[in-house]
């Protein structure tokens, strides 16, 4: 296990609850912080990580107990993660209370700097990575956070892909305006989100145009021909591991098993997938749905219900019907099947920014951010400084690719 004495030199006090789990004090801090290095360790907070969950005023499936420690055992990468709880002061009871959960790690040459910089944890298939807060407690868990960071010496703080507009958005304003800490958005961007009043058939009236629901219409009847059509939602059906192995090998017969970016093709990734669906079907927050044709699936997504929305992870279709759009037919279809749940009022696509299918069938937009911000190191101020500058350097840089890719493909369409 790590040296934590010599990652953590300034705290006056450090005792250990196991070898995997670190308890933090400080006179300065009327909480405490429980640091946790593994997914074992999290196993006696489950229920209060669960709790806490339910408690946020923002939502992120990939951050609550059993998903993070399904990302923990089968998806670490670029050095240890670690899971700073962060609670309050005892309350009147005697008790303190968890009001934060801040996975993170320390990675080292960010943009090419050789700091071991220190981010909030984002995996190969996270979407997501707004830090679990308790509603009301935002604030004093950020406080918490940032001291436990001066506290450890850490140079600099990633905040990646939080959502804009939310409870830990304006939280992270305040914080940083009332210590006056130099900060700077480093990312920003809008993906396809679903919030509406409207029925399914409603919706798609007044978001597509009249000519392309007309197509797609035309397409579905086209497809409907071939055998018995059917738009399915479910939980994960009777046999859970029988639905994931089918969305696993439609996934990996397209395009995404040619380039090697399929779930199936690493057995971590494949596990991770596996035990993220049991244990989100065991807390019934799995949302399944699929085209059916003859009983076989041309197309399948897996959702995950979380803070009364749900969010689209995975998407699959069988590409021998590509020229009927099965992916696209699905989407339309999960519009009315999301509508009319009572579980769900939002649905986030997490896909990315300018997505060619689902901007067009989803009308609505969620912000995502990205910022860093300064710590109490000598060099932060500087660093925060760089980091703007070598962003918009990259920036710049992505700009003239896309330009000249364009360019090039435009030269060769046309001879």
């Amino acid at each position: 296990m790590t040296d934590l004495k010599s990652q953590y030199p300034a705290f006056p006090a450090l005792r250990r609850g196991s070898t995997a789990e670190v308890q933090l004090s400080s006179e300065a801090d009327d909480g405490s912080i429980c640091v946790l290095e593994s997914a074992e360790a999290l196993e006696p907070h489950v229920a209060e990580m669960e709790a806490l969950a339910v408690a946020s005023s923002d939502s992120n499936p990939l951050f609550e107990a059993r998903a993070l420690q399904a990302a923990m055992a089968h998806l670490r990468s670029g050095g240890p993660v670690r899971v700073a709880l962060v609670r309050s002061a005892p309350l009147a009871g005697g008790e303190p209370l968890l009001i934060g959960v801040f996975p993170f790690q320390a990675r080292r040459f960010y943009l090419g700097l050789p700091f071991a910089i220190w981010s909030i944890w984002t995996h190969v298939h996270g979407f997501l990575a707004t830090p679990i807060v308790r509603a009301g407690y935002e604030r004093q868990a950020l406080r918490r956070f940032l001291a436990h960071a001066d506290r450890a010496g850490a140079p600099l703080l990633r905040f990646p892909m939080f959502e804009g507009g939310g409870a830990f958005d304006a939280a992270l304003s305040d914080v940083l305006a009332e210590r006056g800490l130099a900060h700077v958005e480093t990312g920003r961007h809008e993906r396809a989100f679903l919030k509406s009043e409207l029925d399914g058939e409603a919706y798609l009236a007044a978001t597509m145009r009249k000519k392309k629901r007309k197509e797609y219409n035309r397409l579905w009847n086209r497809l409907a021909e071939a055998g018995e059509l059917r738009f399915v939602t479910h939980d994960g059906g009777a046999e859970l591991s029988a639905w994931v192995n089918r969305f696993l090998a439609l996934e990996r017969s397209g395009w995404k098993g040619k380039r090697g970016t399929a779930l199936a093709e690493r057995a971590n990734e494949r596990a991770f997938f596996e035990r993220l669906c049991s244990e989100a079907r065991a807390r019934g927050s799995l949302h399944c749905a699929e085209i059916l044709l003859d009983g076989k699936p041309i197309a399948m997504l897996a959702s995950f219900l979380s803070g009364g929305g749900a969010h689209s992870f995975k998407i699959a279709y069988d590409e021998d019907y590509a020229r009927y759009s099965p992916g696209a037919l699905l989407m339309m279809k999960a519009v009315g099947a999301f509508l009319g749940d009572p579980r769900i009022a939002w649905v986030d696509s997490c896909a990315v920014p300018n997505h060619p299918m689902i901007d067009h069938i989803w009308a609505e937009r969620r912000t995502i951010r990205e910022v860093n911000a300064a710590t109490a190191h000598l060099l932060s101020p500087l660093l925060i400084f760089y980091s703007a500058r070598m962003t918009h350097i990259a920036e710049w840089a992505w700009d003239r690719m896309r330009t000249l890719y364009h360019r090039l493909r435009k030269e060769v369409e046309h001879g």
